[in-house]
């Protein structure tokens, strides 16, 4: 995959981050604190790896990182002016086959963010196949292809919740089954809901999509449904001590006996009492609108594009026509 290897100090502001890195920097995170502190006190061990690269309008040569992105932000933050280096003769295919051996493990790895290279791994090598990336990866294949099915998850605000852990990538993988157009739909549920349960219904309605679809008709919209997630655990501590929201829901609800409370207290809990659930219609119609208006600003482009294209195009064969005319008479 690579060729010689070199190890060598190399003066810290010769390196530059690879522009296609898997992972970012939280500068800010305790683990990456230490690191600072622990190289800052005791010095730098081990090595990062770079290849050596010139730049193409400068002729300026400069060296690339290839892996130990937070190694080395942290030791330039420890304030190092030289770091050890093992320099590799590596072509832009093979490197980002190193970097996605070296970070197949690391929790810290953005899954959307190394999806997308896993995927320009297979653009850049045309004749290598999924399965043999899984085995380069030392995965399965059913892992790979879970992996690749984020890329049919475009919205980027999905995307980032995904990264950032707050949709697990289990409920990932099922919601990227459903159609791009009904994914937010199911934000919530793929947020809350456990993944055995998130699983079912949304399976569920990718079955129905599709028989549907086999079937030559439309599914129609998903039918709205509230998820049931708990209140957090200081309101309702505070709810224990005051019982005011508890005095409101029985007289609104019309309480009759204390059956009919508990039930409502334990609903209320789970938001799944009249106005938490009211809350949540008033949410998914919210993104309905959001979605429609989103929806016809698309079309609206897209038309203009399309009417300026053709605008061109007759302008520019009223041309090729007048210039074949004036050949002809001159």
């Amino acid at each position: 995959m690579a060729g010689k290897s070199i190890l060598k100090v190399l003066e810290v502001g010769k390196i530059h981050e690879n522009p296609v890195a898997l992972r970012s920097v939280n500068k800010e995170n305790e683990d990456y604190l230490g690191l600072v502190e622990s190289i800052r006190s005791k010095g730098f061990f081990g090595a990062i790896t770079v290849r050596e690269k010139v730049d193409s309008e400068s002729g300026t040569k400069f060296y690339e990182l290839i892996d130990g992105l937070h190694r080395f932000n942290a030791a330039k933050d420890a304030g190092l002016t030289e770091i050890n280096c093992n320099i590799l003769d590596m072509d832009d295919a093979n490197v980002l086959e190193a970097q996605l051996m070296a970070n197949v493990h690391k929790v810290e790895t953005r899954a959307i963010d190394y999806t997308k290279q896993l995927l320009r791994m297979l653009s850049m090598n045309a004749m290598m196949t999924e399965a043999e990336l899984a085995g380069k990866l030392g995965k399965s294949f059913e892992w790979l292809s879970q992996r690749l099915s984020l890329t049919k998850i475009k919205d980027a605000e999905i995307q980032k919740m995904i990264n950032d852990g707050k949709i697990k990538l289990t409920n990932a993988y099922v919601l990227a089954k459903l159609p791009p157009e009904e994914q937010a739909a199911w934000l919530d549920r793929a947020i809350t809901l456990p993944p055995p349960e998130f699983s079912e219904q949304a399976d569920a309605r990718a079955k129905e999509i599709r028989d549907a679809k086999r079937k030559g008709k439309d599914a129609g919209e998903a039918v709205f449904q509230p998820v049931a997630f708990l209140q957090k655990v200081g309101d309702i501590k505070n709810e224990m001590s005051s019982g005011e929201i508890g005095k409101i829901l029985c007289r609104e609800c019309d309480v009759k006996t204390p059956v009919d409370g508990f039930t409502l207290g334990i609903s209320w809990v789970l938001h799944m009492d009249p106005k938490s659930v009211q809350v949540q219609v008033d949410k998914e119609n919210q993104r309905k609108a959001e979605a429609e208006v989103a929806k016809t600003k698309r079309e609206t482009e897209a038309a203009k594009k399309k009417a300026e294209k053709a605008t061109k195009m007759q302008a520019e064969a009223a041309k090729l026509a007048a210039e074949a005319k004036e050949r002809l008479n001159p």
